[in-house]
């Protein structure tokens, strides 16, 4: 039941998120503040719910360059989908620590979470878009990219 209890409570966040995007005041706390959370370093969970913001965030930077032409923009956006492959199947892992939860549908449903989390990185750098045309300067996503870039680094090599 304990599991069940932090599965759920992981997910309250995100469907509140997609409640509030859908209203329009879409608010994320950045990365860095959710992971100083007390037990949230020790929880499979909640770890799996920051890996899977990476991989949304890597996901929409890397669609971000789908229409770049030159070699190393290319380069960079292969690059990107590679992370976001490699926080992907972090969270896929995660969410199946002890639990009976196969591989395939870890995937799946850690894909959905991803699909969602991706949609509202994308509506604030839109946002943010419109009024600098830089969306590193919504200091969110700079901090979570930092953070992320932070996580990448402990990950075991592909």
């Amino acid at each position: 039941m304990i599991r069940k209890a932090s599965i759920l409570s992981a997910c309250i966040p995100l469907l509140s998120l997609m409640g509030r995007a859908l209203a329009g005041e879409v608010q994320f706390m950045p990365l860095q503040e959710y992971i100083a959370q007390p037990g949230v370093d020790k929880d499979p969970v909640a770890i799996s719910y920051v890996m899977s913001r990476c991989s949304a965030l890597y996901t929409v930077f890397g669609k971000n360059l789908e229409r770049e032409t030159a070699p190393e923009r290319q380069q960079v956006r292969a690059e990107a989908y590679s992370v976001a492959e490699r926080f992907l199947g972090a969270a896929a892992l995660l969410m199946m620590r002890g639990t009976t939860i196969e591989m395939k549908d870890a995937f799946r449903r850690t894909s959905t979470v991803i699909v969602g989390l991706g949609n509202l990185y994308v509506d604030r750098i839109q946002a943010v878009r419109l009024r600098t045309n830089n969306m590193f300067d919504d200091t969110l996503i700079a901090g979570d990219f930092a953070t992320c870039k932070a996580l990448l680094a402990k990950l075991p090599a592909p």
